[in-house]
């Protein structure tokens, strides 16, 4: 958008939803919180929001060097196993969103493998715009006056 890229504004709302849903799995499996459909909500809300980060990873993919499109999709592919998974874990909890179901050992599962998948994704997201300069954008001199 206006010479800046668009997903690395908008991943940290999936990143944040999806992590969180884990930690709230976490805290359920430790006994410290009681709500058993928090998490898939959370995760829920998560899934929507790596529809939009992806699709602005898309458009800004296009935009890529040469050199950073091996990086980029090491990125996606972490990402994308990392979707799936929280999807198939929200898949196997879907009644927890209304009945309040008990989430199954394979979603709790699912979901912390996720989580760890999507922590290398994001890893590698950084490392492609910090250490490979990703959505960098070439700025002029500052006009003289």
């Amino acid at each position: 958008m206006f010479a800046h890229p668009i997903h690395p504004a908008v991943v940290h709302f999936p990143l944040g939803l999806l992590l969180t849903s884990t930690i709230v799995d976490l805290g359920y499996l430790a006994g410290l919180w009681p709500e058993v459909h928090f998490a898939a909500w959370l995760m829920a809300s998560g899934l929507v929001a790596a529809g939009v980060a992806v699709a602005a990873g898309v458009f800004d993919f296009r935009r890529l060097t040469e050199a950073q499109i091996p990086y980029a999709v090491r990125h996606m592919g972490a990402m994308a196993v990392a979707v799936i998974g929280y999807g198939v874990a929200l898949y196997l909890r879907r009644e927890s969103l209304t009945a309040g179901a008990e989430p199954s050992s394979a979603s709790l599962g699912i979901a912390i493998a996720s989580a760890a998948v999507l922590a290398v994704g994001g890893w590698l997201g950084g490392e492609l715009v910090y250490r490979y300069g990703a959505g960098r954008v070439e700025s002029e001199a500052p006009p003289q006056g």
